[in-house]
């Protein structure tokens, strides 16, 4: 009975090290980007199927001053900033905006998107909004690569995003 007993133990000790990011192969779902690493407390992938993002401004390859207000349209996803850090929910959640694989996403560019990335221990991994816009302000000169990623209310990536890259002068 005790060996009974500490098998199922170990049996459940790596299962919950599977689920929380393990180094090891497992069944889990587990979505990895350059903003954010998630698994959803199901241990399942929460997808947005049929959702899409794309950049309105600025557009492909234009030219900009330090301040640019970045614009995306989606479809087929509910932004709810009612439900942000609450579980996942299928086709809906916020975004995420990361500038130059983070570099510009903490409060003295982004501004309170960078405020709130600070206080959910993000800061220069990416921007929250649950908004469809975002402003950064004070860019170097040179060329950006801004980054959108459809995000369940959770924070974990649906799998969904957009990329643009524009000129700062």
């Amino acid at each position: 009975m005790k060996r009974k007993a500490l098998t199922l133990a170990c049996v459940a000790v790596v299962a919950v090290a599977a689920g929380c990011g393990s180094s090891k192969k497992s069944t889990s779902s587990t979505q990895s980007t350059p903003s954010t690493t998630s698994t959803t407390s199901a241990m399942t992938h929460v997808g947005a199927p049929g959702a899409s993002v794309k950049f309105v401004t600025p557009k492909p390859g234009s030219t900009t001053g330090s301040k640019v207000t970045v614009k995306v349209k989606v479809k087929n996803f509910k932004l709810a900033p009612q439900a942000v850090g609450k579980p996942a929910k299928q086709g809906e959640g916020h975004l995420h905006f990361s500038l130059d694989g983070g570099r510009f996403d903490q409060p003295k560019y982004s501004g309170a998107n960078g405020k709130l990335a600070v206080k959910l221990g993000v800061n220069g991994k990416y921007s929250p909004a649950v908004m469809p816009t975002i402003t950064y302000m004070g860019l170097a000169k040179g060329k950006h690569t801004i980054v959108v990623y459809l995000a369940n209310n959770d924070h974990s990536n649906t799998g969904v995003e957009a990329s643009e890259t524009f000129t700062v002068q």
